[in-house]
């Protein structure tokens, strides 16, 4: 596999992970919410979380990373950590 390739592959498996660890559905505070108001309580453009949702992935940003995970209260070594476990189970299968 080329290095885009891999890059590109990368992208959309840290999108697919976050889309199912924290947008589905989407939630706020426990409470299932719409696309836009997440987007407004994380401080994100509306647009920037559905590029992240999309199959085709996205080159997302460290900072865009962080902003979910501080505003999901989740530690960003946890996100991860857990993201690598998945990334290796699936290079096993």
């Amino acid at each position: 596999m080329a290095k885009t390739e891999a890059i590109d592959q990368l992208n959309k498996e840290i999108c697919l992970f976050i889309k199912n660890k924290f947008f589905t559905p989407f939630k706020i505070e426990g409470q299932d919410t719409s696309l836009n108001k997440y987007a407004k309580a994380c401080n994100l453009s509306s647009s920037t979380i559905s590029k992240i949702s999309d199959e085709k992935g996205y080159n997302i940003p460290v900072s865009t990373i962080h902003i979910i995970v501080e505003f999901e209260k989740t530690d960003l070594n946890e996100f991860f950590k857990e993201f690598s476990d998945i990334l290796k189970s699936k290079k096993l299968s």
